[in-house]
């Protein structure tokens, strides 16, 4: 029963930091794997750079094509946040994310791609990967053909995408045009604009020029940068538990180990007598606890893999996907085998300083 207390106690711990670094890890690549070298976003002065807040004007993009030289293309976009409800108007209640785009959306944001269905019309709408799991439903529950209600207006589910690495698989895309109609609203939230180099000098001095549009240009580099930043507690408090949970194990493992020494007292104290060095013994004890705790590692990447591998996490108005890579399952054998080394510490120091006379006559 103490072996597999402890070999649970390592699988445990090897599951843990696998998740642990699967969500810091796909929280980081999720923000840093949408920005894009030779693209800017412009937001609005007073939106305190929030896409949702931000109000620009629609035909920004024309402005900006023809004022700036370098550009390639530019894609005004609505982002908003709101209730979606599932087959009728008066269905249940979900929280989405919904992003107007138009035609030049798709060639700026290079990561998108449709994997079933076609590009939506009006009246239409595209499912990114995760767009379920933000919702908080089953991904059977955006087949195509499905309708969501959005401000009280019907579309028709009519593709899916991938976006991998981005924030932009949990959200919900339709034509900007119609949208603005439906909201009511004459304005875009941001604009995306490609330049032909990763120089946005000449974008940033337009910014600075025109201060009656009350724009600022931030590279979508660095603002993907500062959301991975924002977030950076949460990253703090998930390696915090793994620690505190690590900690324990290690703890318990030292415990049971100095049980188990004190329980063979009488068996090392006789390899003692028939030659064997206290060396040899301790390296014996921490062989043993390697092995355990490795089985144990096994075990527990076992478990990471069918319990976590291809899940999804989400967060705010997005979501990520988990999955096990090779940093990932490395970090989590890591730790079961220092867990197994340093579990053992302090037992095999007391068997390798061990008193034959005083072990046989205390047995």
């Amino acid at each position: 029963m103490r072996t597999i207390l402890t070999a649970g106690a390592s699988a445990l711990v090897t599951a843990l930091l696998v998740a642990t670094t699967s969500f810091v890890r796909g929280l980081d690549g999720t923000f840093s794997g949408a920005a894009q070298p030779d693209t800017a976003i412009l937001l609005s002065t007073v939106s305190q750079r929030d896409v949702v807040r931000s109000s620009v004007s629609a035909g920004l993009g024309e402005l900006v094509s023809a004022s700036v030289p370098g550009v390639e293309v530019t894609s005004g976009e609505i982002h908003m946040g709101t209730s979606v409800r599932l087959g009728a108007e008066d269905g249940p209640i979900y929280p989405g994310f919904v992003r107007g785009v138009s035609d030049e959306a798709y060639s700026i944001h290079e990561a998108v791609t449709v994997t079933s269905g076609r590009i939506p019309r009006t009246g239409e709408i595209l499912v990114g990967r995760l767009a379920a799991s933000q919702m908080g439903v089953d991904p059977s529950a955006l087949p195509l053909g499905e309708v969501l209600w959005i401000e009280s207006t019907p579309f028709e589910i009519v593709g899916t995408f991938s976006a991998p690495g981005t924030t932009l698989e949990a959200e919900l895309w339709t034509p900007v045009a119609p949208l603005r109609g439906i909201v009511q609203r004459e304005d875009d939230s941001v604009l995306f604009v490609r330049m032909a180099s990763s120089d946005f000098a000449d974008l940033n001095l337009f910014t600075a020029r025109r201060l009656d549009l009350e724009l600022v240009m931030i590279p979508t580099a660095v603002y993907y940068r500062e959301l991975t930043d924002y977030f950076g507690p949460i990253r703090n408090m998930a390696w915090a538990l793994a620690v505190i949970i690590a900690g324990a194990a290690l703890f318990g493992g030292a415990n049971t180990m100095g049980a188990a020494v004190q329980d063979r007292m009488r068996e090392l104290a006789t390899l003692r007598a028939v030659g064997y060095s206290g060396w040899h013994l301790a390296k014996s004890l921490a062989q043993e606890s390697v092995l355990l705790a490795c089985a144990g590692g096994l075990a527990g990447l076992l478990v990471a893999r069918f319990a976590l591998d291809g899940t999804s996490v989400g967060l705010a108005m997005s979501a990520f996907a988990l999955e096990l890579d090779a940093v990932s399952i490395l970090v989590g054998f890591a730790g079961a085998f220092l867990l197994g080394i340093l579990g053992v510490a302090p037992a095999a120091f007391r068997a390798s300083r061990i008193s034959v006379a005083l072990a046989l006559k205390d047995t």
